[in-house]
């Protein structure tokens, strides 16, 4: 009897550890690779692409890039995936922006939260947008999360667009420029006077 319950003991572990083994969590951090747009910002594209190996495993991506003047910042991801009867394969279940410490990687400050568009039709690709204004210059993550949960896998693909935000020096020389076109605008309208001497 002893011998029954210990086979059973040992085949109950077995299977835990294999079932443990498949939900392991896939960490990758990788820089973003950025190409200027001529106006002071820039756009990336970026992604990542999950085999069946990764089947069964929850993942963290963070993409890193830094950013040297204050700046406005929008994002968006779909995904594609194999459609394995009865599961979605790829599940996105989180979009965030953050500022962090490229030496400890904390996170400074709040996370900005992405917001989840994803139709309503059964199994429809993930849709997941962000934005973010008037936000400092320093390092950032956007950090996307989700769940391999077939065989197929699938993969993920987002843009990133990052513009500079004027400076208050700049506002105020663009009020004042704005303010000299005007009166010049409104002088040009008067009629002219014409002086008459009197004797």
């Amino acid at each position: 009897m002893k011998l029954k319950s210990l086979v059973l003991a040992m085949v109950a572990g077995a299977a835990l550890m294999a079932q443990g083994a498949g939900a392991a969590t896939v960490n990758r951090t990788i820089p973003v690779v950025t190409a200027d747009d001529g106006l002071g910002g820039f756009n990336a594209h970026f992604g990542d692409t999950f085999a069946q190996s990764t089947s069964g495993s929850t993942f963290t991506d963070t993409f890193t890039f830094d950013v040297g003047t204050p700046f406005d910042a929008a994002a968006s991801l779909t995904s594609s995936y194999l459609n394995t009867p009865q599961t979605k394969d790829l599940l996105i279940t989180g979009l965030s922006l953050y500022r962090y410490d490229p030496v400890t990687k904390a996170m400074l400050g709040t996370a900005i939260a992405g917001v989840n568009g994803t139709g309503s039709a059964v199994d429809a690709p993930d849709s997941w947008s962000l934005s973010g204004y008037g936000l400092t210059s320093g390092s950032y993550v956007i950090q996307v999360n989700g769940e391999v949960r077939g065989v197929g896998g699938g993969a993920f693909g987002a843009d990133l667009t990052i513009s500079p935000v004027p400076e208050p020096q700049t506002w105020g020389m663009l009020l004042a420029g704005l303010g000299v076109l005007t009166t010049l605008a409104w002088r040009r309208r008067q009629p002219a006077r014409v002086h008459i001497r009197r004797r």
